[in-house]
């Protein structure tokens, strides 16, 4: 079943879920939200956001080379330090771009307002959060991708190599969308992690 659904390409394991779960007008709505984050691929405007990261990891901007790609995305509403200190000690995800040579990749793009950027510097120096991690000051990344739900369950989701949302969930906090990510992986690494 598991190979199936990899197979067919664009996946949604979240909306599953959910729609499980939810009434009719609700399962409507979910479909029709991750419908919309499908609809076209996502642009990642590296070039037009502050990228937080040794000179040694910019040389190589592995971000570029990945064939998968974890976006996670937050915005100026959420407490970006404590996603980032919740991120930074969860070793499944850092240790698949490790085994993964960087084939999958954690991308980290943050929205903050003045006061949130300020702690996040501090932290960021502490290494307290993620060594690479993209600024997005002036919300370019929204801008440029108006088939982002405005709601944070949609902002994390997993990019193919053309960058295509092919799954959408948070793998921290939902063990099925864990799961599936990681055979993802695996399918496209074909080894284990």
């Amino acid at each position: 079943m598991l190979n199936k659904i990899i197979k067919t390409g664009y996946i949604s394991l979240f909306a599953i879920c959910c729609l499980t779960t939810a009434c009719n007008s609700q399962k409507k709505e979910l479909q029709e939200k991750i419908e919309k984050l499908q609809s076209k691929a996502i642009e990642i405007p590296y070039k037009q956001m502050a990228c937080w990261a040794s000179d040694s990891v910019i040389a190589i901007s592995p971000w570029y080379k990945a064939k998968l790609k974890l976006i996670h995305y937050v915005d100026s509403e959420t407490c970006s330090s404590c996603y980032l200190h919740k991120i930074a000690t969860n070793e499944l995800l850092f240790r698949m771009e490790k085994l993964s040579d960087n084939i999958f990749y954690n991308i980290f793009i943050i929205n903050p307002n003045n006061k949130a950027k300020k702690r996040l510097e501090t932290d960021y120096h502490d290494k307290a959060i993620p060594q690479t991690i993209f600024v997005d000051s002036a919300n370019v990344f929204m801008q440029l991708n108006p088939n982002v739900p405005s709601e944070s369950i949609y902002h994390t989701f997993l990019l193919d190599e053309n960058n295509k949302v092919i799954l959408v969930g948070d793998p921290m906090t939902n063990p099925k969308v864990k799961d599936l990510m990681v055979a993802i992986v695996e399918k496209k690494l074909r080894k284990k992690l």
